[in-house]
C-alpha cells in the first residue's frame, strides 16, 4: 500500500471510529501539487525540498484540515498549510523571529544556558518551515537541513526565554509517520494542550495518558 492509500485508510477509520460516537470529523484535502508547484517552492526558498515532503503533497494533499469537537468535551484538530504558505512562512520568520548570523553574535541570547548552542539553534531554524501553528505560537515544521531534512519537529515559540538553548524537538521522522500517528489517536490533543509533555526522547509517546484511550483506534 502507498503511504497516500495508507494515510487516507487511517482517515477513513478515524471517521469510521468517531461516527460510532455520533461525532462528525471534517476532512478538507487540498489539490495534490505538481511538479511545477514544488520547482517554484524550491525557487523561492533557495533549497530542494526533502523527498519525503514532496511525496506528500505530490500524492496525498498539498494541505489540508481535518477536525471534531463535542461541546465541552476533548477535540481534534490537524493541519497542514499548503506548500505555498509555508514557505510565506519561513520567509516571513527570517525578517521577524530568525536573527541573521552577525545579529544572533550580538544579540547572545542572554537567557539561555549555552548561548553557542543557541546560535547552532538560531541557523537550524532558518530552514525550518512551519506547517501547524499552535494558539500559544508553537509550531510543527518541517526540517530542510541535511542531517534532518524530511524530519517533524517542534519548534518552541519561546525558547530563546530560557532553557538549554536548544530547540527543534524531533516528533517524527516525515509527514507520513506523523500524520498516521496521530491519526491513530483521531487527531486529538494532549489533555494538558502542551505538545512538549509528551514528547520524550526525541518522539512522540503517543501511549501516554495525556491523550484520551477513547480515541484511541482499537488495533493501536
Amino acid at each position: 500500500m502507498s503511504n497516500a492509500n495508507e494515510l487516507k485508510k487511517t482517515l477513513d477509520r478515524v471517521a469510521n471510529h468517531l461516527a460510532i460516537r455520533n461525532v462528525t470529523l471534517a476532512c478538507t484535502l487540498k489539490s495534490r501539487a505538481s511538479s511545477d508547484d514544488v520547482r517554484e517552492a524550491e525557487n523561492r526558498l533557495g533549497l530542494a525540498l526533502p523527498e519525503s515532503y514532496v511525496d506528500f503533497v505530490m500524492s496525498f494533499a498539498d494541505g489540508f484540515v481535518v477536525s471534531w469537537f463535542i461541546e465541552d468535551g476533548p477535540f481534534g484538530f490537524a493541519e497542514m498549510t499548503t506548500m505555498s504558505s509555508s514557505i510565506d512562512g519561513i520567509l516571513g520568520m527570517r525578517e521577524w523571529r530568525i536573527f541573521d548570523d552577525d545579529s544572533a553574535r550580538k544579540y547572545g541570547f542572554p537567557y539561555v544556558d549555552d548561548s553557542e548552542l543557541a546560535l547552532v539553534t538560531n541557523k537550524l531554524m532558518r530552514n525550518w518551515i512551519p506547517f501547524h501553528a499552535e494558539a500559544n505560537g508553537d509550531y510543527f515544521s518541517i526540517d530542510l537541513n541535511s542531517n534532518g531534512s524530511g524530519r517533524v519537529i517542534f519548534d518552541k515559540h519561546d525558547w530563546l526565554d530560557g532553557g538549554t538553548g536548544h530547540n527543534g524537538f524531533l516528533m517524527a521522522d516525515n509527514l507520513f509517520s506523523f500524520f498516521n500517528s496521530w491519526g491513530n489517536i483521531c487527531f486529538s490533543q494532549p489533555k494538558t494542550l502542551w505538545w512538549p509533555s509528551v514528547i520524550v526522547e526525541d518522539r512522540v509517546d503517543w501511549l501516554s495518558d495525556e491523550f484520551d484511550d477513547e480515541f484511541r483506534l482499537k488495533d493501536c
